[in-house]
């Protein structure tokens, strides 16, 4: 049976975060040490953590259209406050945005790209936002389970929910 794969928009308020940027690695590992590093500066009690809880993984969309090699992982904050080496600020500029939540196996989370790609590509009104500095994310639970602590190989459900940044196609 075709599961159905929702797609939304929705809109994102603006946003700031404490992220470590990262690469992409053939085990997929990065963003977990990218996760280590962070929660050790910014520990999940921090006062300046926004009350969701929630981790982002960001994407420079610029990169979607050839290799997806710089990522981010960061915490929103109310303020950036006192920075600790190695940590980046990011200011994330909000609005409108394409929507999709990822829950299930490795093969669904990518069939969840494909959709969300299709429905992009076919969209008679509207683009991903490539313009440089514009980032898309993926949020990631931190509760029941926080997968950035689990090495990607042994994730059995992916949960996650997409939001990457559409604007009006141009004429």
């Amino acid at each position: 049976m075709q599961e159905a794969i929702a797609i939304d928009l929705v809109e994102v308020a603006p946003f700031k975060t404490l992220a470590v940027r990262t690469g992409m690695t053939p085990d997929k590992s990065g963003t977990r040490v990218a996760w280590s590093k962070l929660t050790a500066q910014v520990p999940l009690d921090d006062t300046r953590l926004t009350d969701w809880p929630s981790a982002y993984v960001f994407i420079p969309q610029e990169q979607w259209s050839k290799k997806v090699d710089t990522l981010w992982v960061g915490l929103a904050v109310r303020e950036f406050g006192d920075v600790p080496d190695g940590i980046e600020t990011l200011e994330v500029s909000g609005g409108l945005c394409v929507s999709a939540r990822v829950y299930g196996n490795e093969a669904h989370m990518w069939r969840v790209y494909e959709a969300i790609f299709a429905w992009l590509e076919q969209s008679p009104d509207y683009e991903i936002d490539r313009r440089h500095g514009v980032l898309g994310m993926e949020t990631v639970p931190l509760e029941p389970l926080n997968a950035l602590t689990i090495p990607y190989s042994e994730i059995e459900t992916f949960n996650f929910k997409m939001l990457y940044p559409i604007r009006k196609k141009s004429s």
